[in-house]
Parts: structure tokens; C-alpha cells; sequence
């Protein structure tokens, strides 16, 4: 046990209670004056133990402060503090007027956090009122970029004690409204607050900006800044032209530079290919038409043109008939290209013409592989290097899906062949007859050449050409681990009861793990067959789940749960399947609502803010933005609802962080730490499952606080990708459900490859 307790003020007493052994355990410990009990309080404070120079329990998150009331502290000689219920001392007696003088507060120095936009806003803590106000200092880059003074005042509360500590409010500079991730370290009088640098994340031309401006009180100016928190601006699609008007894509010049072979891949429109004054903007160009032959084109003749006219040419822009290179899209792709060594293929966002001759904005996110797998380029134009495009026509690749893929022939997982440029630089046509077909045999292709066996299907007519690709589910037992969270009996029974013909199908092992069911009703369960176990008091949902899944075996592990329920028997083969891939780290299904709307697609990441479900309130038969709901995708996240995972993954990662995450967005963590490590993680809407209710993440009282401080640990731990999800676009609204709009302004256009990097280290107790 770590116990300790010292007074700090005159009314002030703190200290922390902790078990080593368990962290997650809170202690609830109890006051005494002159040996009467008087108050209790729960040890759950960020109150450190780190500051004694001890390392930290846990998330650190163990200290408690007793306010003595004034009119009784006269009265009173010695304060003891316990353990609840008769427990062992915190600490020994503290006298109360032996006049010795107060330790330091163990609670922070200070805090600084970020409200939205370019505001910082935070506190200080100052032993005595003497002097002048502290200096805030706000750095980039070890650069001072801001400057303030804590000249106001602001409660700060330490358990139920409040106090006045000197407040700060300061402004970063409009450079830094760029849509692009910031990480500001804010110091006092020349030392860092605690926390670490703080990630900011602004966009220019806001309403909360332009009230900034006008704003004659400061509510007028708060207005502004909560109705941009509350409302993302976006507008719709059809607003296309004026959107493009206000935000143009720039145009990168590209002198010095060698020339670039430009493909078109067919006849039927051609000409006004490559007439579109767009491709001057590459400087020095050639381009070749490429007859149709069964919708692709014969390798040799693409291959003649690059050893022959463009025998200097470093980059190939490869584009189907009737493609209109629209400002700052050729030059963009091929300067991303170029700048990136590893890369062999950078591609962008476009306009689809539809039937009825209007442009529909298709902004595709960061490589998807998964998604490629089914619909491969979608059509989308491409720049491809010289050398990978030689590699793939020496190995008779006559196809413009063939060759988007053919670079991952023989890629290892998790490193970035593909860019994704921001921007929509083509208006393309719409996919001629049989490319379905065509699209079909690139896949099967490039899988032969993966060492993956799969059967690979057309999927019925849409907007896009897309294909099915089911595999064999992942050999192995496969674990089901149903978690019945504070469902009673009857719950579980009947959840057990939809689960039987899964189970059986799959000859699966099904553990029930319960925090709420009786030693009684856990037996009762056993003699139906399944494996049943309760949690003791105290347990976070992520290491009581952590701990049942260390004791199942299997190759697989399936997380469910209850009020989750399969439409059918085969949900889980197809999950497996998708897992069969090694590149593949977990999987999940499409979660729909009894009244036939979607409920969850995954999670889709903003920094400072909960992760938001992708696609929430759309109908079970929406086919999503570019056809994302028809077809397997990645995703950055999950809820952890449902999903798959390697067991053996599931273990060497540690399971769930229980002292990080121990109670929300454990699920969205392991996910990314998948990614981290080169996984992907896939969004199956073949498998779809019945969700009783959204049970969102945020229920008020004691979970508001819990849920603020994992979404807090989340955006610090994982920043840049809460700040621009790979899986969502720049382009696209922020907020909502991702794909409803077009943002105002759009985020950071610089070309990305999706790959998640390290987490940073997170000090439990931050």
C-alpha cells in the first residue's frame, strides 16, 4: 500500500491512498477530528505521488483533499485520515495548531488547455499574492510566438475545496489558422505547465474569427467561438463551384524538373484530354493515346512510348478518355510523387460526372488498401514512377486498376507505396461497360501475386465498378467473448440464445464475462454449456475484458456485446475471412438500428473530441460517400461493439490499456495501436448486425469526467491522427457523420500515405 497525507493550508488537507498490486482500485478514505468521523472522500484526484519522487500507480489518479470547515477548525486539536470502514491510518495524526508550517500542494502547478481555434486559456498556481502577475509564454518550435499575463482570476477546484488562482487567456497568431496539427508548449515565468505541449488545430475564415474582429463584449466573441465548436461550418455538395471559387486549389510550378509522360487509356475523348490548360501547369509534357483493348490497353504500346519519346520522363500520368485535368490536380500529384522516394504512386480526389451530366465531388481518403481490393483506382487518375510502371508492364499488366495495385505486389505491410494529394484536380467520365469485369480479373491478379486465396465477385451495379472478395475464414478455434456489461440474466440468456447458431457453425468457445450477475446466476449459465465469469468490485471495463480474454485460447478473438445480435449464422465468416489477411489486425461489422438506420461504421477521429461514428442516421441501404458503404474499408477506429482480433495480437499489445482508457476508448486505442504497428484496421458491411440502441459513450454524471480525461489522453497520445484522420478527408465536412458536406475552410491539403505512427508516451497521472 502507498499511503500519505500531509495539510497544506489552513483548511487544506491531501494525500493519496494507492494499491501497487491494483491500480485501478479507488479507496474511499474518511476524516476524523479529535477521533469523530466527519467527511469522506473518494481517492480518485490527480494529486501525484511522482512529486515525493516516487513513480506514479497507475494512471496516477489516487489523491484526495479534505476542506476542514472554519467555524469547526477552533474546536478541533488533531486530524487523522483512514481508510473507510475502520480501515488502516493515511499517514500519522496531523496536530492542528503545533504552528508547523504547511507543506507544498500536491496538486499541479497549473493547467493550460485548448477551447478551439487559435485560444489557449489555463491557470496558474502562485504561493502568495505578492508580486506581479505571471508571464505566459506560448512556444513553437522553442520559438515565443504569443505573449500573456495571468491577470485574472479563476476557481479551481480540488475535491470539494474551491480556490482563486491567477487565470490566462492568450491568442496565437492567424499564421497558425492553417488547418495543420500545432504542438504549443506554454510556460510560467519561464516553467513549463504540467501536461506537456498542447496540440491546436485551427482553421482560417471562421465565424468565431470574424466576430473576434467585430466583438465589442466578451460573450459576443464567446458566441462566436461555441457556434464553430457546436456547428462545423460546411456547405453542401452542390455548392461545388462556389466552394471551389472561395478555396481554389493552388498550382505548384515546377521548374527544373523532368518532363512527364502523360497516358490516356482509351480513344472516346481523348482530344479534349489532352487539350484541358490544366496540363501546362507540368511544364514540359508529352502525351500518348492508348487504343482500348477490352477496356485496358496492350502493355506494349505504353511500354514503347516510355523506352522510346518519353525515354526521360520520371513520372507517368495515367488518366481514362474523357478525363478534364481541372487547376493545380496534374502538377500536384506529380510534384507529390517526386518529393516522396519510397512512394511509386500518388492519386487525388475528383468529380464524377454522373448520368445526368452534373459533377459529384468524390474525396477519397488517405491508401486504403482494403478498399482498393474492391474497387480498385475507382477511376480516379493516377502518377505512377517510371521504374514501377516498367515493372508492371514487363509483367504484361495491361489495366489501369491492374496497374494501380501492382505496386503492392510485393510491398511489405505498412509501408507507404500510395499518397492520397488533396484536391479535386480531375473531372472524369463515368465507368464504361464491363469495367466491373476488368476490375475483377486485376484483383484476382494482384492477389495470385499476394500468395492470397480468395474468390472475387462482382457486386451488383452502382455509382463505381466494385468486386467482393471473400476468403477463407482465419484457420483455428476461434473465442467469443460476450460481454453482458450491466445487462441482467435475461439479457444474457437471450443474447446466448441468437449467438447458438454462430456458435455452432463456427464450433466456437463462448465466455460471458459480468460485473453485475450473481455467483447464482453465473452457474446457471455454466450448465447451459457456456463458460461464465463475474469481476470483482471496482473493475474497469477494460481490464475485467483484458482478463477473460488472457484466458481463452483460439487463433481468433471475437468481442460481443450483448444487445448486439447477428441477422444470421454467417456474420462471423466473414469477418474471419477479412482477418485471414496477415496485414490484417482487426475487423469489424456494420452495425444497423431496429428502424434500419445505421448505428456504427466505425469511428472517425477529431482532436479534442470524442471519436464520432462514421455514417450515424443513414439508412442500412445507403451506399455511402463513393460508394463507401458497399464495399470493405479501414477505418482509424471502433467502438468495440463487435469486432475480431488475432488473439495472439490481442496479447503481445498488452490487451486493452486499463490505466490510459480504462473505461470508453480502450477500443478506439487498441485499434490504432494495431495501425502503429503496420495492421490495418477493416469495416466489413457484408457482416451486419442488430444494435438495441446507440448507447453513446457520454451518459452525464460520473462518466462525463472519465470520458473527458480519456478523450484528453487520446488527442495527446495519438495527435496527429485525431488531427487529421487518414480515413476521413480534409475536404469533407468536419463533424457529423464525415461525408455530408464540404468543409469551410477545407483542412490540411499536404499529400498524406495513412500510416499511424507511434503513440506518444502518456505519464499515467497526466
Amino acid at each position: 500500500m502507498r499511503l500519505a497525507v500531509r495539510r497544506t493550508g489552513e483548511t487544506l488537507i491531501e494525500g493519496w491512498a494507492a494499491d501497487p498490486a491494483d491500480p485501478e482500485h479507488r479507496f474511499v478514505v474518511e476524516l476524523l477530528l479529535d477521533g469523530v468521523p466527519v467527511a469522506l472522500a473518494r481517492a480518485d484526484l490527480r494529486l501525484g505521488a511522482e512529486r515525493e519522487g516516487a513513480a506514479a500507480v497507475g494512471d496516477g489518479c489516487h489523491g484526495f483533499v479534505f476542506a476542514l470547515d472554519p467555524a469547526v477548525l477552533p474546536h478541533a486539536t488533531t486530524a487523522a485520515i483512514r481508510l473507510a470502514n475502520g480501515g488502516e491510518p493515511v499517514g500519522p495524526p496531523i496536530p492542528l495548531h503545533a504552528g508547523e508550517p504547511f507543506a507544498a500542494p500536491l496538486g499541479p502547478a497549473g493547467a493550460v488547455r485548448w477551447p478551439g481555434g487559435l485560444d489557449l486559456e489555463g491557470w496558474v498556481h502562485r504561493p502568495s499574492a505578492d508580486g506581479p502577475p505571471p508571464r505566459i509564454e506560448a512556444r513553437i518550435d522553442d520559438a515565443i510566438v504569443a505573449l500573456a499575463f495571468a491577470d485574472r482570476w479563476r476557481e479551481v477546484r480540488r475535491g470539494g475545496h474551491l480556490r482563486a488562482e491567477p487565470a490566462f487567456r492568450l491568442r496565437l497568431p492567424d499564421e497558425f489558422a492553417d488547418g495543420r496539427l500545432h504542438e504549443v508548449e506554454v510556460h510560467a515565468d519561464g516553467q513549463p505547465l504540467p501536461g506537456g505541449s498542447v496540440a491546436v488545430l485551427a482553421f482560417a475564415d471562421t465565424l468565431g474569427a470574424l466576430l473576434d474582429e467585430r466583438a465589442e463584449t466578451e460573450g459576443e466573441r464567446l458566441r462566436g467561438e461555441r457556434f464553430d465548436r457546436w456547428f462545423p461550418q460546411a456547405v453542401p455538395f452542390a455548392d461545388v463551384a462556389r466552394w471551389e471559387a472561395r478555396f481554389p486549389l493552388s498550382s505548384l510550378p515546377r521548374l527544373g524538373t523532368p518532363p512527364v509522360a502523360v497516358a490516356l487509356v482509351g480513344e472516346d475523348g481523348a482530344e479534349a484530354s489532352l487539350a484541358a490548360p490544366a496540363l501546362d501547369a507540368l511544364g514540359d509534357w508529352i502525351g500518348v493515346v492508348l487504343p482500348a483493348r477490352d477496356g485496358g490497353f496492350e502493355p506494349a504500346d505504353l511500354e514503347g512510348f516510355l523506352e522510346g519519346e518519353a525515354a526521360e520522363c520520371e513520372a507517368v500520368l495515367v488518366m481514362p478518355a474523357g478525363t478534364l485535368a481541372r487547376p493545380g490536380g496534374p502538377e500536384r500529384l506529380v510534384e507529390a510523387l517526386l518529393s516522396e522516394p519510397g512512394a511509386a504512386i500518388a492519386f487525388g480526389d475528383r468529380l464524377l460526372m454522373l448520368e445526368g451530366g452534373e459533377p459529384a465531388p468524390f474525396a477519397a481518403t488517405a491508401f486504403d488498401h482494403e478498399r482498393a481490393l474492391e474497387q480498385g483506382c475507382a477511376g480516379a487518375p493516377f502518377a505512377i514512377r517510371r521504374q514501377a510502371a516498367l515493372a508492371a508492364l514487363e509483367a504484361g499488366v495491361g489495366d489501369a486498376d491492374r496497374l494501380f495495385l501492382h505496386p503492392l505486389d510485393r510491398a511489405l505491410s505498412g509501408t507507404a507505396r500510395h499518397l492520397h494529394v488533396p484536391g479535386f484536380g480531375f473531372t472524369v467520365p463515368s465507368a464504361v461497360p464491363g469495367a466491373t469485369d476488368r476490375l475483377a480479373a486485376a484483383v484476382r491478379a494482384h492477389l495470385v501475386a499476394r500468395g492470397l486465396a480468395a474468390t472475387v465477385e462482382p457486386r451488383p451495379p452502382a455509382s463505381l465498378p466494385a468486386v467482393r472478395v471473400r476468403r477463407e475464414p482465419l484457420p483455428g478455434a476461434c473465442s467469443i467473448l460476450l460481454d453482458a456489461g450491466w445487462q441482467d440474466e435475461a439479457a444474457v440468456v437471450a443474447a446466448l440464445e441468437a449467438l447458438e447458431p454462430t456458435r455452432r457453425r463456427r464450433a466456437a468457445t463462448v465466455l460471458v464475462s459480468s460485473p453485475r450477475l450473481d455467483s447464482a446466476a453465473l452457474a446457471r449459465l455454466r450448465l447451459g454449456g457456456v463458460e461464465a465469469e463475474g469481476a470483482a468490485p471496482g473493475r474497469s471495463p477494460a481490464r475485467r475484458l483484458s482478463d477473460a480474454a488472457a484466458r481463452l485460447s483460439g487463433e481468433a478473438l471475437c468481442l460481443l456485446s450483448v444487445g448486439v445480435t447477428p441477422l444470421d449464422d454467417r456474420w462471423l465468416d466473414e469477418l474471419l475471412g477479412r482477418l485471414a489477411n496477415p496485414a490484417t489486425g482487426l475487423v469489424a461489422p456494420l452495425l444497423i438500428g431496429r428502424a434500419g438506420d445505421i448505428v456504427d461504421a466505425g469511428l472517425a477521429l477529431d482532436l479534442g473530441a470524442a471519436p464520432r461514428p462514421r455514417y450515424r442516421g443513414r439508412g442500412a441501404e445507403d451506399p455511402g460517400h463513393g460508394d463507401g458503404l458497399l464495399v470493405a474499408h479501414q477505418v482509424s477506429a471502433v467502438s468495440g461493439r463487435v469486432f475480431a482480433t488475432r488473439r495472439a495480437d490481442f496479447l503481445a499489445l498488452g490487451g486493452f490499456d486499463s490505466v490510459l482508457f480504462p473505461r470508453h476508448l480502450f477500443s478506439a486505442d487498441y485499434a490504432l495501436k494495431l495501425q502503429a504497428l503496420g495492421r490495418r484496421i477493416v469495416v466489413a458491411p457484408d457482416a451486419r448486425l442488430v444494435c438495441e440502441a446507440p448507447a453513446d459513450e457520454a451518459a452525464g454524471g460520473l462518466a462525463a469526467p472519465a470520458l473527458q480525461r480519456e478523450i484528453d489522453t487520446l488527442s495527446v497520445r495519438w495527435a496527429g491522427v485525431a488531427a487529421a484522420d487518414p480515413f476521413t478527408s480534409p475536404l469533407l465536412r468536419r463533424g457529423g457523420d464525415g461525408f455530408d458536406g464540404l468543409a469551410w475552410p477545407p483542412g490540411d491539403l499536404t499529400p498524406r500515405s495513412g500510416l499511424v505512427p507511434p503513440p506518444r508516451a502518456v505519464a499515467p497521472g497526466w
